[in-house]
């Protein structure tokens, strides 16, 4: 744990407080609004600086309490994630596709895997890697996991995936060590050159102050390719998973896309579950039939007055 000093340390003891009362938040900025006018009287420094500031020391606080052994501390929270909202078909599979900007392939491909996918346009918070550390944890059946990405070639895009690898193996190794976790950026081209002579370029900085560009430069990469212009980034991440994931994670995915297609052919030839099915419709038209029939007046109370003339009140029943 780290030893704040000064106003970082009078902040993280309103966030010490906030926690103790065992309220939940749907992201870092509902925590900051909670103890938000208790602690104007600390501010140094501009409004759209000290948002920043005061938001990303509450989320370097909280990462620091999980990795001091808080593991639970996120689900405790219940902190939205915003990259592996797709939970209809996230349930199954130990394989995260990250991609450092939103493409329709990649949710293609996770509906088609049934496995998470992460999108991002930049760097990503910490609590952000524990989600998907915690996903890979419940669906690793076979104690292995992997974090699959396709970004943009250019070193921002090698430096977000790396980051993200490093935080994500870490974070899994506190909550199951038992996990093997495996990593795996997709090239979309044999090399450089193949890369540079397939797709429009752009020149990297030079900038002396951007270490990252410089590295490049530095290798004889002067060249970047932004993940927008390339095509077919379903069919490449599908090559990833299919030469990187372990033999029996893949035939789990196989197996269980085999047995849903049977159990759909099966449902969609079974008479009994058709009955039962436009019974249910027929029902359902019925109880909304039977609601319209209902009459009904327009006369709740507002606590405040609305300037819309005729609106007094919310429906309810004569």
């Amino acid at each position: 744990m780290k030893h704040y000093r000064g106003t970082r340390k009078k902040l993280t003891a309103y966030i010490d407080r906030f926690l103790e009362t065992g309220e939940t938040v749907e992201n870092i900025r509902d925590i900051w609004y909670k103890f938000k006018g208790d602690i104007e009287h600390l501010k140094k420094m501009p409004d759209d600086k000290w948002d920043i500031y005061v938001n990303h020391l509450i989320g370097e606080y909280l990462y620091e309490l999980f990795l001091d052994g808080d593991i639970t501390i996120y689900s405790r929270l219940n902190v939205i994630t915003k990259g592996l909202g797709n939970d209809s078909h996230t349930y199954n599979t130990p394989i995260v596709l990250f991609t450092e900007k939103p493409t329709r392939s990649t949710e293609v491909l996770s509906e088609a895997l049934l496995c998470g996918v992460y999108n991002s346009t930049g760097q990503i918070p910490s609590f952000e890697s524990v989600n998907i550390a915690e996903y890979l944890n419940r669906t690793a059946k076979h104690n292995k996991a992997y974090l699959i990405a396709i970004t943009d070639y250019d070193p921002s895009g090698e430096s977000i995936f790396h980051s993200l690898a490093v935080k994500v193996k870490n974070d899994l190794k506190l909550i199951n060590p038992d996990i093997e976790f495996s990593a795996i950026p997709v090239l979309f081209g044999s090399g450089y050159e193949d890369i540079i002579s397939h797709y429009p370029t752009y020149t990297l900085s030079t900038n002396k102050q951007n270490k990252l560009n410089q590295a490049w430069i530095n290798n004889g990469q002067t060249l970047g390719v932004e993940l927008n212009v390339v095509e077919n980034k379903a069919e490449l991440l599908e090559s990833a998973i299919l030469k990187s994931v372990a033999p029996e994670v893949v035939e789990a995915l196989s197996r269980h896309r085999w047995k849903k297609q049977k159990e759909e052919e099966m449902l969609a030839s079974d008479e009994r579950y058709k009955q039962l099915h436009e019974q249910l419709r027929k029902r359902v038209e019925d109880i909304r039939e039977e609601v319209e029939s209902l009459e009904t007046v327009f006369d709740a109370k507002w606590s405040t007055p609305i300037d819309v003339e005729g609106v007094k009140d919310m429906t309810r029943e004569k």
